[in-house]
């Protein structure tokens, strides 16, 4: 059975979600004043700084004794979450970015991320381990 390549399935789902970045960023060249738009760019953005931060402290805590890395583990759950919060609270502020859009991108990459899992699960395949001394 294949472990699961967590690292890779983070680049994979930012590079995804760099091209939709992307594609937000041309689509603000011909509506430079849609809110819609730039909800979407700045929570997809806001969604990727913390998957890749993340990912980041996944690397730092496999090394740490469990208590330790529980607390670390809360702590980073914290900062992302209060980085969430401050711009949804600049974004209200805001009369040039949709709240809701920004809200609704945060979400963008987990579903990236979701969806590869899922597809890399349903590839997966769903035998049983041979035996060793097993006779055939």
């Amino acid at each position: 059975m294949r472990d699961w390549d967590f690292d890779g399935q983070l680049v994979k789902t930012l590079k995804i979600a760099a091209i939709i970045l992307a594609f937000l960023c041309l689509a603000l060249l011909w509506h430079p004043n849609d809110p819609v738009v730039w909800g979407f760019l700045v929570g997809t953005a806001v969604g990727m700084w913390n998957a890749y931060f993340l990912g980041r402290r996944m690397r730092a805590i496999v090394y740490m004794v469990v208590p330790k890395a529980n607390a670390n583990m809360k702590a980073g759950f914290a900062l992302r979450l209060s980085i969430m919060f401050a711009v949804l609270f600049y974004v209200a502020r805001t009369q040039w970015i949709n709240l809701y859009a920004a809200g609704a991108g945060f979400f963008v990459v987990p579903l990236i991320f979701s969806l590869g899992a899922i597809a890399m699960a349903a590839n997966t395949p769903n035998r049983k381990p041979e035996e060793a001394n097993s006779i055939k």
